[in-house]
């Protein structure tokens, strides 16, 4: 029967311990409960960097089809009012420097995925105290942080997607399925479904189970925990999303679940 060594002498860095919570999450997940020390840098790192790499992709794309006089328009562009599509098309015009398509995305999507984890982490651990867990905010944040391997196998399928069709993906998660309107209701109703899709279930079941093991609460305890914060935290990426765009007209980039 073979495990994985979890020491109290943690590595920096322990991408052994990947497939194991993908895979075995219950046993990997007991694994880092038993520790006392901050675990999370690993899976944060791997989905930074390829993150970053799918950013810098799909900006050469958008580079490119500038270039040739072509535009990508964000998902809900149809509902603009003539000004506002004047607006963006202005916009696009004077954002096509590598600045606005390679740094500033990335920088962004960097803060999006560590202050994200930061947040959701401070929020699960206050959700499941009020619960009566037992847990620690450090734990909470390991937890968080490898829960959130599945994200790295959406950046990666999506990253394949990009190289071989050469297409950026524009209706991401269910936002496809919003209904065809052009109200604020609709908006920001994609915000909330571009964020719902297998990886980010996937997500879900392994914070559950990390919550559970972690936190010490029964398992409907452990779930209403995880649902009351990921609802807050899409709550509010949604609404800052569509204030965003409402403000600045700008095309948001896909968030993050956390």
């Amino acid at each position: 029967m073979t495990d994985i060594s979890y020491t109290q002498q943690t590595k920096r860095l322990n991408f052994a311990w990947v497939p194991e919570i993908l895979f075995h999450p219950r046993r990997g997940f007991q694994q880092i409960a038993s520790l006392t020390v901050s675990v999370w840098l690993t899976p944060l790192l791997i989905l930074s960097f390829v993150t970053v790499i799918n950013v810098l992709v799909t900006g050469r794309i958008k580079s490119q089809a500038a270039t040739m006089g072509e535009i990508t328009y964000p998902p809900d562009f149809e509902y603009y009012s003539a000004e506002q599509q004047a607006q963006y098309m202005q916009a696009v015009q004077s954002t096509q420097g590598p600045v606005f398509i390679y740094v500033l995305p990335s920088i962004t999507t960097l803060v999006s995925i560590w202050f994200g984890w930061l947040i959701l982490g401070g929020i699960l651990h206050l959700v499941t105290t009020l619960f009566g867990g037992r847990g620690s905010t450090a734990l909470s944040l390991n937890i968080v942080a490898w829960s959130s391997l599945p994200l790295f196998l959406r950046e990666i399928i999506q990253l394949i997607y990009i190289l071989i069709f050469h297409k950026l993906i524009v209706n991401p998660g269910l936002s496809g399925f919003t209904p065809s309107s052009a109200s604020n209701l609709s908006i920001f109703l994609s915000h909330i479904l571009s964020v719902i899709d297998i990886y980010w279930i996937w997500q879900l079941v392994l914070l559950v189970i990390g919550t559970r093991i972690s936190s010490g609460l029964n398992p409907s305890k452990s779930i209403l925990s995880v649902f009351i914060t990921v609802l807050i935290i899409i709550l509010l990426q949604s609404g800052v999303a569509y204030i965003i765009q409402a403000l600045g007209n700008l095309n948001i980039t896909r968030p993050f679940f956390f």
